[in-house]
């Protein structure tokens, strides 16, 4: 769960679905109460491509529609989150602008979709702005309820973000807010109610909507050392739909967590294929590195490189896994630039964490154990933040605390990138 993903399903149609509530069952609170990038997935096997190019061509024929231009922007922004193509944020602004000038009063559509493009830009409190505007209007829509609880997350605003969610429980029933309670629950630490939700729901949906629960489930199973289970829900979604790309993300994690860092590699290879974005390169070149195939994870390395040289820190902020990689790999202050610039866009864990180890590897080690403490202070089992505080206590002469949190840590890591482990297993036979 390195990074959180807004998730926003949608039907043929380009509705989000409903009916699977989850207030309404009573459902107990989150322990720790007080404290992805929207994806489109039609549920009928079309990709990205294909929706797009059938939106274009319901323009072609009703040119003024304009709920169909602000559902173009919203898939514009589904496809930047997948392939990395910022070149793709002025085509989902003109469709956004195109539907506005043909409605611009009340255009409750395009509200949503400006909320979801300043969200893929990791301009959260313009999203929460946005999504608010479109509320104000429509109670009940589906996609401003979701990019609220979204923008809520990311901005670290734990409390309001439940509150969210039983608001959009209570209005829109439905798998976005089942995917968004299972990780509020995750979030906590409370990974055994954030199964049994996903569990529960998955039982009865159908199409995308179950194949979505089911890999989320199974990346729960997997952290959770279940690896015979997570791997009976993988072969579940690949029968359901062979081609979809998180589910293959996922059996390239878990290929890793079987001790298989071959095969993990060998997925990892595919997925980058298959969507060019920085984070998966950044997953195979440590990969590669895990192996002892230096060369390889050079030429990944390299192409990571020229791509953060090409973005300011703003720029690079957005892509953490490429911001980490720059402190782990290349230019420990291009790191902490990016992590800086992040952390006054959001104040959620994962920028905490970001953040905190970005300044531990440029040379401020005191300062990144406040980060660190905070990015793990809800009990969140992501094993990078509980790593990451090990490594800055071990740095410190903590050896007590790092060693029972790397050993944490490495206890949930099923996985994470094999090189990254080793790291924390040398380190941690040197503070025993």
């Amino acid at each position: 769960m390195r990074k959180y993903v807004l998730v926003l399903l949608v039907s043929t149609a380009l509705a989000v679905s409903g009916g699977i509530g989850i207030a309404s069952r009573s459902e107990p609170e989150p322990r720790n109460a007080a404290a992805p990038d929207v994806r489109i997935d039609p549920g009928d096997g079309r990709d990205l491509t294909t929706i797009i190019a059938t939106l274009r061509d319901t323009l072609r024929r009703v040119p003024e529609d304009f709920v169909t231009w602000a559902n173009l922007a919203l898939a514009y922004v589904e496809q930047v989150r997948v392939s990395g193509d910022t070149s793709l944020y002025a085509r989902a602004q003109d469709a956004v602008d195109r539907s506005l000038t043909i409605e611009p009063d009340d255009n409750v559509p395009a509200l949503a979709a400006t909320s979801a493009l300043h969200a893929v830009q990791h301009e959260f409190g313009d999203a929460l702005k946005y999504a608010d505007q479109a509320l104000a209007i429509d109670p009940y829509y589906p996609a401003a309820l979701a990019l609220r609880i979204d923008a809520l997350t990311e901005l670290g605003r734990y409390a309001d973000q439940l509150r969210a969610l039983r608001v959009a429980d209570r209005r829109q029933p439905g798998v976005p807010i089942v995917a968004r309670y299972a990780y509020a629950y995750e979030l906590r630490g409370d990974v055994s109610r954030a199964i049994g939700v996903l569990r529960r729901n998955a039982a009865s949906a159908t199409g995308g909507d179950r194949t979505h629960l089911l890999t989320l489930l199974a990346d729960l199973e997997r952290r959770r050392g279940n690896i015979a289970v997570s791997t009976q829900l993988l072969a579940t979604v690949r029968r359901l739909d062979p081609d979809y790309l998180p589910a293959l993300i996922s059996r390239a994690r878990l290929a890793a967590a079987e001790g298989r860092p071959h095969r993990s590699a060998h997925l990892w290879q595919r997925i980058v294929v298959l969507a060019d974005h920085p984070e998966h390169h950044v997953e195979l070149g440590e990969a590669y590195l895990a192996l002892g195939r230096h060369r390889l994870a050079k030429e990944q390395f390299t192409q990571l490189i020229a791509y953060a040289s090409d973005k300011d820190a703003v720029a690079l902020g957005r892509e953490l896994d490429v911001a980490l990689f720059m402190s782990d790999h290349a230019d420990p202050e291009v790191g902490l630039a990016a992590a800086r610039a992040e952390w006054r866009s959001r104040k959620g864990i994962p920028a905490a964490d970001a953040l905190g180890w970005a300044l531990h590897q440029a040379g401020n080690s005191e300062k990144a154990l406040r980060l660190a403490r905070l990015a793990t202070r809800l009990g969140t089992p992501d094993s990078h933040f509980w790593i990451h505080r090990g490594l800055i206590e071990a740095s410190l002469g903590l050896d007590r605390q790092a060693q029972d949190h790397l050993t944490y840590g490495l206890r949930i890591s099923g996985g994470i990138s094999p090189w990254q482990i080793q790291r924390a297993e040398r380190v941690l036979a040197e503070v025993r």
